[in-house]
């Protein structure tokens, strides 16, 4: 099992949402808040004005259940990381050192909370819900672990798939859903995509020259598995 070496403390994370229903149509992760440090703060805040929220809300999203949408307000201060940190173990847990080694992170995990949140993803099965960390083109050298997104709509069958398999990346500019989105390849062959949310940053890397990845985990279901890239940017 590979151990991520290199964290980077985010100064934001990004929150994305995509419908829980498996027969939703479209299931795209939207990228609909962000968590950021104010001081000594943390605050929650809506993208009301990013496309992607307006797509999310016509999807079905109507805001993450802690902080509730209104017209009058769009940023919250009060219980954000508590809020959050409801979403992962206790780092008091006796099997905690178990949660770290899924998201191939070092234990004792070395950043505070706020990063753990971002690292973890702080995802649960029931909601939709999950942090990114906002990576800048600077933020190097980085290890992440990257979820394949888009995988069932790019291919049916990951046997083909083993955990050590070289992936590459390639800008797809025919997709229609997204004209700059970014390609994730095996052996020629498209299966799926990087998070919309970390697209920007990714391809300015990809122009530097500084990424590659590895194939680290496969689980999931049978009917919806799950393909994540040991990343690293250099």
């Amino acid at each position: 099992m590979t151990v991520l070496q290199n964290l980077i403390e985010p100064k934001r994370l990004l929150m994305t949402w995509q419908p829980s229903d498996e027969g939703a149509s479209p299931r795209t992760r939207r990228v609909v808040g962000c968590v950021e440090k104010d001081g000594n703060e943390v605050v929650f805040r809506y993208l009301k004005e990013h496309p992607d929220f307006q797509m999310a809300q016509q999807n079905g999203f109507t805001g993450y259940s802690a902080f509730r949408i209104d017209e009058k307000t769009s940023e919250f201060r009060q219980g954000v990381l508590e809020a959050f940190l409801r979403r992962i173990p206790p780092r008091k847990r006796e099997d905690f050192n178990e949660y770290l080694a899924q998201h191939r992170l070092p234990f004792p995990f070395p950043l505070g909370d706020f990063a753990l949140l971002g690292y973890t993803g702080a995802k649960l099965p029931s909601d939709g819900f999950a942090l990114v960390p906002d990576f800048q083109i600077g933020d190097v050298p980085c290890d992440f672990l990257l979820e394949i997104a888009g995988l069932r709509h790019c291919i049916s069958d990951v046997s083909n798939l083993s955990v050590g398999d070289a992936v590459e990346f390639e800008i797809d500019t025919n997709n229609p859903v997204d004209h700059d989105s970014v390609g994730v390849m095996h052996n020629g062959t498209r299966i799926g995509y990087v998070n919309r949310a970390i697209r920007d940053v990714f391809r300015q890397w990809l122009n530097s020259g500084m990424v590659k990845a590895k194939i680290e985990r496969i689980n999931g279901k049978p009917d919806r598995p799950l393909v994540y890239l040991f990343t690293q940017v250099r």
